[in-house]
Order: structure tokens, then sequence, then C-alpha cells
């Protein structure tokens, strides 16, 4: 068994800058096997359950990451989406929630212990992206053991779902009528021109650099010097370690409100006000990459902390995964059908936002017609902004459920 921390990360590196290179895992998503592998070596004590490393991965790059990820948010660009864009947007989260808390009411009983902080941190899934769960996770001290069913739901439910939400395109125009809204409305909702070049994180945990042309790409964008990305990777450890310092200070809410809960929601805050400012512009490629590489090794040292027995809980979780997105279809349709009277394509595109992110809420978008795929995009970052804040939410609600 490897014990040096040194050792370990650099197997746990390697395995990630691995997993980011080939293809013939790609039936399933790359953080599904940060987790997967790391978790099945542990159990057949290749590396230990219990590291240094694991516990500087959660404490230090955490932190980090997120600052990374949100500082190369185009929050102007979030001023191109319509009112009804964002209200069916703003809908699809409350389904989200409202599906989380259903679920876990009924279930509660056949749910393990800590069950509530794992709705909280699936809804920052389901609303964000696998940043946001982790950064929920961290922030409420949810079990390690919990977060192996909740990955294999994230991926069987919302794969699911989204194939459901592309077949849905057959039905557009029934839809239309219902809704008595016009071919030329639909066709124009909510964005006209070409769409910003963004970059973010969708639940696939993929930094995704869109190009300038709507709704495709048109080759990577260009990196930032090297001075920029060293002063933007120094200027995140920085302010981690500041936000930390600041959260010891705040006052501790109950059990499930800590320092950690206030490091995660002090540093996504100060990403997305770094987002504002003309450092946005100074992240590219390398910044993205950066990001994408310590989300990925962080799901590695949750992994292997992790017991293939708690595969085994995944049923009961598969049954809270199904009644929650039939929850969040409801609530999302019918005030998409009755509330926005919105077109289908701009109620498939948000739900996925939600469920899925800024890889697929695009390509579901497009199914549909090729100015969606940019409003399905700009909508998935918009989940991404509040993912976080509506998990920890979503989780707190939850405990006093359970009591």
């Amino acid at each position: 068994m490897i014990h040096s921390p040194v050792v370990l990360g650099i197997l746990l590196a390697g395995l990630v800058l691995l997993l980011m290179k080939q293809r013939w895992l790609k039936w399933a998503p790359v953080p599904f096997w940060c987790y997967f592998l790391p978790m099945l070596a542990a159990t057949a004590g290749l590396i230990p359950h219990e590291s240094s490393l694991y516990l500087f991965g959660s404490k230090q790059l955490l932190p980090v990451c997120l600052i990374l990820l949100l500082i190369e948010t185009d929050l102007p660009a979030l001023r191109k989406l319509s009112g009804s864009a964002i209200g069916v947007m703003l809908a699809g989260c409350v389904g989200t929630m409202a599906g989380g808390l259903i679920s876990f009411w009924i279930y509660r009983r056949w749910l393990p212990d800590g069950s509530w902080a794992a709705i909280g941190a699936l809804t920052g899934s389901w609303t964000g992206g696998s940043a946001n769960m982790l950064a929920v996770k961290e922030a409420l001290n949810m079990p390690d053991s919990l977060l192996g069913p909740l990955v294999i739901v994230d991926a069987a439910v919302a794969y699911s779902w989204m194939a459901l939400l592309i077949y849905s395109a057959k039905w557009e125009t029934t839809w239309g009528k219902i809704v008595r809204r016009g071919e030329d409305e639909r066709a124009s909702e909510g964005l006209s021109g070409h769409g910003p070049r963004v970059v973010a994180s969708g639940s696939e945990g993929l930094p995704i650099v869109q190009s300038r042309s709507l709704g495709g790409t048109s080759g990577p964008a260009i990196s930032s010097p090297s001075g920029d990305f060293i002063l933007l990777i120094g200027l995140s450890i920085a302010l981690s370690i500041s936000a930390q310092k600041i959260a010891q200070r705040l006052p501790i809410l109950g059990n499930g409100f800590s320092a950690t809960t206030w490091t995660i929601l002090l540093v996504t805050a100060l990403g997305l006000m770094l987002s504002a400012t003309p450092l946005r512009k100074q992240a590219g490629t390398r910044t993205a990459a950066a990001a994408q590489f310590l989300l990925y090794l962080l799901l590695t040292t949750i992994g292997a902390r992790a017991d293939l027995a708690s595969v085994f809980q995944t049923p009961v979780f598969l049954a809270v995964g199904l009644t929650w997105i039939v929850i969040h279809g409801l609530i999302l349709f019918s005030a998409g059908r009755f509330l926005f009277r919105a077109p289908l394509g701009l109620v498939a595109a948000a739900s996925q936002a939600n469920i899925g992110g800024t890889v697929s809420a695009p390509m579901v978008g497009a199914a549909f017609s090729p100015a969606m795929a940019t409003i399905g995009l700009l909508m998935a970052i918009l989940g991404n902004l509040l993912g976080t804040y509506l998990g920890v939410c979503t989780a707190l609600i939850a405990r006093k459920f359970a009591g």
C-alpha cells in the first residue's frame, strides 16, 4: 500500500491526466471515473482510505478551484437573456429544489444518516455543476460514503433525462399550438445575434470555451501569457487563504453552517466579483485547464476515501433521483406552459441547464433551433452562479425535515 502523500499525489495526478486524454472511457463522464477508480483502488488495499493529502484537497484545493472556475464567467453575457428565459430557468431551479425536498421527505426513513446534506449536494449539481456539488459537500461536511451513490444517480438520471428532452423536440409544433406562440417568436426567443465567449463549468465538470459563432466552436481560445496565468493562480491562492481566515471569525450557525460553509460561500462570491474585473480577460485556456485539473484531482481524493460498499446504497438513491426528476419536470413544464407561455425548446434547454450543464444544455437547445444553443449555454452559466447557494439552502431545509 502507498502511504507517502507525495507519491500518492503524483499517482492520482497522473491518473487525472490519463483520464483527461483517454477516449475509451467516454461512455461514462470523466468525473465518474475520477471518483470510481480511486474508490476501487482503496477498497482493494492499493491506496489508503485516509491520508493528509485528502484533507489538503478538501480544505485547500477546492477554494482555489472554485475561484479559477468562476473568474472566467462572462456576467455581462447574461444580460442577453430575455425575461422569459430567466423566468423559465429560475422555475427550473425551484423545481429542482422542490423535487429534492419532496423526494427526501418521501424516502427519508430509508436513507442513511446525513442524507439531508446529500440532497443539498445533488441540488448543487442539478442547478449548477460538479464543482457546485463538491462545494456543497465540503461546506456541509457531508459523509464521503454518500458521494458514491450521488455520482451514480447524477450520471444515470441526468443522461436519461437529457435523452427524453432531445426526443421531446418532435412535439415542438404541438406544444407551440397549445401555448399559442408563433414560429417567429419561438425562433427568436431570448437572444439574437452572435453568442458571447464564455468559460464555465457544467455538471460534467468540464470548463467549456465557447466560440463567438452562434452555438458552435471555431477552435480554442488564445491562451493567456504565462505571467497572467501565474498572477491568477497566485491571486486565487491568496484569496482562498484570506477567505478561510475570515470564515474563522464568522459565527457558527448550527451544525450545518460551519467555518467551512462560510469559506465556500466567500470564495464563490470572490470568484464572481473577480469575473466583473479586467482580470477575466486575462484568463485563458491555461486557467480553465488548471481549474479542470484541480476539480478532477479533488474528485480522486474524495473517491479514495470512499468504500465500494457505499455503492449498494444506490437503489434507494435511484428512487430519490427518479422521483426528484419527475417533480422537477412537472413544475418546470407547468410554469413554461401556464406562467411564461414559453416555447418547448426554451423549456427543455432550461431543464438541461439545471440537470445537465454548460456542455449538454446547448446540445438540447440545438435540437430545437440553432439560436437555442446559445440560450441554453447562458442559462447553464446562470445555474453555475446559483448552484452552491441553492444547494446549501436546500440542505438546511432538508435537515429540518430530518429532525
